[in-house]
Parts: structure tokens; sequence; C-alpha cells
């Protein structure tokens, strides 16, 4: 790994301690290249493209758990809200889609798109749907893209201006980048289970019964090589999960209560 990735992982891994310590559930991301509104901007096309396709094969909007997705989401939403100043803001909506390819995804400006496919297979419970939107949630609040987009301009050569847009244009294209990009990218994957597993918690879902998600996804894990592998393994990802419970059940044990006034009515899943 070289000093550069090992630098910015230990940088992350301070904050994340740092916030810990206050008693926070996140960390304030600092020194980030483009502006929010500009990453939002080249992102959020994204969502609508993907509502698009399900519409034109009749498979966007949800037609068996939508009563659960609108009672999980508002609970979470209630949560993730009171993370940040830029969290309060977020106009946080849920797109549900009926589509074999598509599992669960988050844009920065909080839209979070999620399919009755995925769900029907792998987030069956109330507390397995509250992790994965949780942890969803928690790339929107820790500003997983813009940080992964400043590391890759960090590793582009510097005189030659880009934009958002011109960013992905060359992950699209620069396998090399994308590889050394990887060490970042998981990093950001753990952090958002673990803050996930947090908001979640503080949102009235048991965290022992969270992690059997990640439980039953390392019991199905291949592990099969991948050029790019934007996830670590699900066996890494569990003992990480495994580390945070006592601090995830103590917030689960005095959360739901605070949060419930809180808690919004009708977010209306799509």
């Amino acid at each position: 790994m070289g000093r550069l990735v090992r630098g910015v992982l230990c940088w992350l891994s301070a904050l994340l301690v740092g916030a810990a310590h206050a008693g926070a559930l996140t960390y304030e991301p600092v020194a980030l290249g483009w502006s929010h509104d500009e990453v939002d901007q080249a992102t959020r096309g994204t969502a609508s493209a993907l509502a698009q396709r399900a519409e034109q094969t009749q498979r966007l909007g949800c037609q068996r758990h939508c009563d659960r997705l609108d009672a999980v989401f508002a609970r979470l939403v209630a949560v993730a809200r009171w993370q940040s100043a830029r969290s309060m803001g977020l106009r946080w909506s849920l797109t549900v889609v009926r589509l074999d390819d598509v599992e669960a995804m988050s844009l920065p400006g909080g839209q979070i798109v999620i399919s009755e496919a995925f769900i029907d297979r792998r987030a069956q419970t109330d507390e397995a749907l509250a992790f994965v939107l949780a942890h969803e949630m928690a790339h929107s609040v820790l500003e997983h893209e813009r940080q992964a987009l400043t590391f890759a301009r960090m590793l582009l050569p510097r005189h030659v201006p880009r934009t958002v847009r011109d960013m992905y244009t060359e992950m699209d294209y620069n396998i090399g980048l994308l590889k050394a990009m990887e060490p970042v990218v998981q990093q950001g994957e753990l952090e958002a289970d673990e803050l996930g597993l947090l908001m979640a918690s503080v949102a009235g879902y048991a965290p022992d019964a969270q992690l059997r998600f990640i439980e039953r996804e390392a019991e199905f894990d291949t592990l099969a090589a991948r050029l790019v592998s934007t996830h670590p393994p699900a066996q890494v990802r569990l003992e990480q999960l495994k580390a945070r419970l006592p601090w995830a059940r103590r917030l689960f044990d005095d959360g739901p209560a605070a949060a419930e006034a809180s808690w919004p009515q009708g977010f209306g899943a799509r």
C-alpha cells in the first residue's frame, strides 16, 4: 500500500476515533475538493435514470414492502438528520424499484434507491432492512462520494483542471486509478457499516439482529477474485461490526424513546 493511501486511511481513522470520543456518531469531513452542489448536480440524474428504466418495464414502485419501507425509512431519516448540519438540510428521498439487477444505493444529495427483489432475497426482516438503508444513508451523511473524488484527484496530474464530470469520465476508463482508490473506497464501506449500525440502533432496531444480515453475507461470500473490489470481504465487515456491538447496544437501549418524538410520519416510499 502506497504512502499516500496509508496517510489517507490514517486520517480517516483518526477523524472517526475523534468523533467517537466526543460522543458524536459522525465526523465532519474536511479539505474536500469541489462543493456539495457540484457533486450533487453531477450525480442527480442517476436515480432518475434508474427510475425511468424501471418505469419502462413497469417495475417502478413498491408492491410488497411499502408499509415496512415507509416506517423504517421515516425512523432512519429522523436520526440521520441530526448527524451533521449538512445532513439536516438534505432532501432525503427513497425510490423503490423491482429490478433484479439492482440492490441498494445512495447518492450524495440524500436520494436512496432500493429494489424489492433485493429485499425479498436478502433483507426480509425489519432489522436487516434498517441496516441496509442506514448503511446507504451513512454514505450520504459522511460525504463518501466527495471523499472518493478528492482522493482520486490527488492521484492525477495536478496541473490539469478537472470538473466532477471529468473525474467520473476518468474513473470510467482508468482502471489503474480505480485500483489505487480501492483501499479508500473499502474504508468508506466499513465506515458506512459502522455508522449505519449505530443510526439504526438509535432508531430502535436491535443491533444483534442487524448483524444477522452481515452474518448471512459472510456465509455466502464466495470471495471471488475481482480486478477492483469496492467492498471488503464480508467476514472483515462482520468482525468490525461485532467490535461496535457494545456501543450499538447502549444506543439501542437509550435511543428509541428519545428519538420517537421527532420521528416524521408518512414519508411514503415511492
